[in-house]
Parts: C-alpha cells; structure tokens; sequence
C-alpha cells in the first residue's frame, strides 16, 4: 500500500466539504425556527379556537369556531369545508378538564412505572387482573 500525499489531501478536502455542508444545513435550520417564531408562527397565540365539533357521518364534521371577532360554523366534508353562518352572540363554553384516562402520556407513564416497580431480582411480578 503506498501513502502518497494526494491521497490524504484528497481526504481531508472531502471531509471539509462534508462539515462545510452540514454547518451550512444547520444554519438555515436555526434561522428558519428563529424567524418562523418571530412572525408568530409558533407560540402559545391561539387565535382560533375550534369550541365544539358534532360528527355527522365519519368523513363529515360540524364545527364551531372563534376568531378574533366573530364565531363561525363550517361544515367539513373530504372535499370541501363550507361557511354555513355566522354567531353573533358571544358563546361561553364551560372549558372541560380531561379526564384520568383521556390523557395516554399519563396512562403510559402510570403504567411504566408500575411496571418498573413490579420487578424483582428473579424477574416481572405477575399483575392480577382486576
């Protein structure tokens, strides 16, 4: 095998290209998250607010929804979503607090740890099934 220099120049200009590309691929994903945040893209300003939903069919949907200024019901379909009026009353919707069950991070986390706790030396502990 023969070590002739062109061989690690050739290297290490092929890796500086490489981290070239990849600082330059870095950049524009921090500029873009920097700038989308910015102009308000992401963030907790929720400006519309879906207030109740009736299904219809599975592929149909009735939805009540605010804007800043007026509420609105549409009608959704899988090919068009259809402004049906216009509420001009102001409708206060009692807000609902999930439930035990409605939340699956915190069944999932509930259910690790059990599990967690469940094992011993010898292995898993078998659970009763109530």
């Amino acid at each position: 095998m023969s070590d002739s220099p062109e061989i690690w120049v050739a290297f290490a200009r092929t890796f500086s290209m490489l981290f070239l590309v990849l600082a330059l691929l870095i950049l524009a994903f921090y500029l873009i998250k920097r700038f989308s945040e910015a102009k308000g893209a992401r963030g907790n300003k929720n400006y519309i607010r879906v207030l109740a939903t009736h299904h219809l069919s599975p592929k149909e949907k009735l939805m009540l929804i605010h804007v800043p200024g007026e509420t609105l019901l549409v009608g959704i379909t899988p090919a068009n979503i259809n402004k049906i009026t216009t509420i001009d009353q102001q409708i206060e919707l009692p807000e609902i607090e999930p439930g035990p069950s409605s939340r699956f991070s915190e069944f999932l986390s509930r259910k690790i740890g059990q599990t967690a706790a469940g094992r011993t030396k010898k292995g898993p502990v078998k659970e009763q099934v109530s």
